[in-house]
């Protein structure tokens, strides 16, 4: 059984669905997320703000050294462990649900999609891009931290280490631009709801 749960004007799901919105860094993944949510009814769960905080906090400079990289590591591990968890007892009990995340490493996008397949759902990954020009990059950041945002991306150098580490997104998906403020956040919320409703990109 699929329980729906949308709001005038959004998405009519037929099939459990998880909505996975990933990218890098200050993409706009969450901006995105609670959007899609507002439109559609469905629940968000951003791996920042909810599975990280099942784990200890986010060092100020992951970064500093290999032993603080490898903590960082080690607690997103678990952020991506309880994340999957809550999408696979979503489906269980009929439920489609938002999600959002880096998944920079290919294993954690095979272990979300093992999730989705025993809770006999299907994905509709969205990566969220934008033009990351050094400008652009540092207000973002400082955006961010204004804020007060918690966890994720600290500072210019956080998001290129991130960048160049980026595996990119291997399971089947669609490439929304994240810029131009409200306007391009529309944009995207549009081109996102035609895709989640388009039976024929279904897994």
């Amino acid at each position: 059984m699929t329980i729906t749960n949308r709001r005038q004007g959004g998405s009519s799901l037929k099939t459990k669905t998880v909505v996975v919105i990933a990218g890098l860094p200050i993409s706009g993944k969450s901006s995105l997320g609670r959007a899609l949510a507002e439109k559609t009814g469905l629940h968000f769960i951003d791996i920042d703000a909810g599975p990280a905080s099942c784990v200890f906090s986010q060092e100020q400079n992951p970064l500093r050294s290999d032993e603080a990289r490898a903590r960082e590591r080690a607690r997103m591990t678990v952020a991506y462990t309880v994340l999957h968890a809550a999408v696979e007892a979503h489906l269980s009990q009929g439920f489609s649900i938002i999600i959002s995340a880096t998944y920079s490493r290919h294993t954690n996008q095979e272990l979300l999609q093992s999730a989705v397949e025993r809770g006999n759902g299907i994905m509709k990954v969205i990566w969220c891009q934008y033009h990351d020009t050094p400008t652009e990059i540092e207000r973002r950041v400082a955006d961010r931290l204004a804020r007060g945002t918690v966890g994720g991306c600290r500072s210019v150098s956080h998001y290129l280490d991130d960048k160049s580490r980026y595996m990119g997104i291997k399971l089947p998906h669609i490439v929304v631009m994240m810029d131009c403020g409200q306007e391009g956040l529309n944009k995207a919320v549009q081109q996102a709801i035609s895709y989640i409703d388009d039976e024929r990109s279904l897994e």
